[in-house]
């Protein structure tokens, strides 16, 4: 009974302790300010939020520079209620939205919120590219729907973890609450109150059972 007790104490420490493995982030552009009077404003590339940055690429292989990044404005027939991006086409080598982590490091992608432009199929389509640090790259593509000004919610699968960078779509559709897994060290999360708690009554039953061993005749 007792080493069962034990084991359940320390599951449930354990279970404090990795709470604070995983922070997530969620890029919702809400630093923009608002220009009521615009449909539109032009964002400085790159755009910077939470510890990641956003910029755009064009051409075939992605090696040039994309188009500008725009925010939607409550004026605009495609405001959803609060700001999405959508990067501007660079003529003949469209444009797509870079989004990394700013000290280079891994993320997951777990969602993101869109919207189209366009109530054609065609112009529905929005597709995803995922880099994993281990190479090569993963994607996941979505017809998204005709409501041009509802945003609606594209969540990834498991194949979308510890990566370098994401390249997706940014000319027919704005993006918005862009939510992402970071990995966090266990040692710099801060133990709750009731973890210091069953830390402080295990050493006590510890302090209790050697003096009983040292009480023990021999």
């Amino acid at each position: 009974m007792k080493e069962t007790r034990f084991c359940a104490f320390a599951m449930l420490f354990a279970g404090f302790a990795n709470s604070g493995n995983a922070a997530v982030t969620t890029l919702d552009f809400n630093n923009i300010p608002l220009h009521p009077s615009n449909h539109e404003i032009s964002v400085s590339k790159p755009y910077l939020e939470d510890g990641f940055k956003l910029t755009t690429l064009a051409g075939v292989s992605f090696q040039l520079s994309g188009g500008t990044i725009y925010a939607i404005m409550p004026s605009s027939p495609y405001w959803t209620g609060s700001v999405g991006l959508y990067s501007g086409v660079v003529t003949n080598h469209g444009s797509a939205f870079l989004l990394e982590k700013q000290d280079g490091g891994t993320f997951d992608l777990l969602s993101m919120d869109a919207a189209s432009f366009w109530t054609i199929s065609s112009g529905r389509q929005f597709s995803v590219y995922g880099y994993p640090q281990a190479g090569s790259f993963v994607s996941q593509s979505f017809l998204l729907d005709a409501t041009t000004n509802t945003l609606e919610t594209l969540y990834f699968n498991a194949s979308f973890k510890n990566l370098n960078k994401i390249i997706f779509s940014s000319t027919y559709a704005q993006v918005d609450n862009i939510k992402l897994g970071v990995a966090s060290s266990i040692s710099s999360v801060p133990l709750p109150g009731a973890a210091w708690m069953l830390m402080g009554g295990l050493g006590f039953i510890s302090r209790r059972n050697i003096a009983k061993a040292l009480r023990k005749p021999r």
